[in-house]
């Protein structure tokens, strides 16, 4: 606490009889003053206590000070008490509240045997990034799901947005970008940075589609087969979303 005194307001008895330290300054203009300084104490201050809310007729201090958003700490001197705005404030945070919520509620008002750790933690493939593919990753979301893999070996292009509601039309730009990519992308920015979206560009060898017998194109094939292959053991749920018959042959066969 700071306190002005002028020197003419002050005699020498209450010089001597001053038990704080007083210290002559000077200002601009040339005259003199004297600056009180009081430094306030724990004592000094009326914490909240149970007898303080309780008990009004209870007498304080008379120079106590009323605490608001201060308390003791671990020397018992009175401090800042800082508090985590991150629930109130973080977009992401936020989002992650809300989907949790809409869950709970669904799992309260409809279905009270839905397991929401078990779907959170259930790792779904989907082959096909087209319309059934975006349709059903965005109800994935809106169910929990958050591990979520798809496989798709075609660009975006100028036609899909409309139809495929994970694209804009800056997923066309220079030849479009890749369709399993881009929707995994696009998931994430939907859902928050907690959603464990990839995409893999792939193409699922179809009977009856002969491809170029060179070493190279055989390669790929069995390459294409192996990732296949290990996507389908790592996932718990598959679903078959290409536009083709022949597409959906080999991994009905591997699941």
């Amino acid at each position: 606490m700071l306190r002005r005194i002028p020197l003419d307001l002050l005699n020498e008895k209450e010089n001597e009889s001053a038990t704080l330290k007083k210290k002559e300054l000077y200002s601009e203009d040339g005259g003199s003053f004297l600056l009180n300084v009081t430094v306030p104490h724990a004592n000094d201050y009326q914490w909240p206590s149970a007898s303080n809310t309780t008990d009004t007729t209870a007498t304080t201090k008379q120079h106590a000070y009323k605490c608001v958003g201060w308390e003791l700490n671990a020397r018992s001197k009175p401090g800042p008490r800082f508090l985590n705005l991150t629930p109130l404030l973080s977009p992401t945070h936020l989002a992650v509240q809300a989907m949790d919520l809409n869950l709970r509620l669904m799992k309260w008002r409809m279905i009270p045997s839905l397991n929401l750790d078990k779907l959170s933690s259930t790792k779904t493939l989907l082959l096909g990034a087209g319309t059934l593919g975006c349709a059903v990753a965005r109800t994935l979301l809106g169910w929990g799901i958050k591990n979520i893999t798809l496989v798709d070996n075609g660009k975006v292009s100028y036609s899909n947005p409309a139809r495929q509601s994970l694209f804009t039309l800056a997923d066309c730009e220079n030849g479009g970008k890749d369709k399993a990519n881009a929707a995994a992308l696009a998931l994430q920015q939907i859902a928050g940075p907690t959603i464990q979206s990839s995409g893999v560009n792939l193409t699922i060898p179809m009977p009856g589609h002969d491809f170029t017998s060179t070493p190279d194109e055989e390669a790929t094939v069995q390459k294409d087969i192996e990732t296949l292959v290990n996507l389908v053991k790592q996932s718990d749920v598959i679903f078959l979303l290409t536009d083709t018959r022949e597409s959906r042959w080999l991994p009905a066969l591997l699941a």
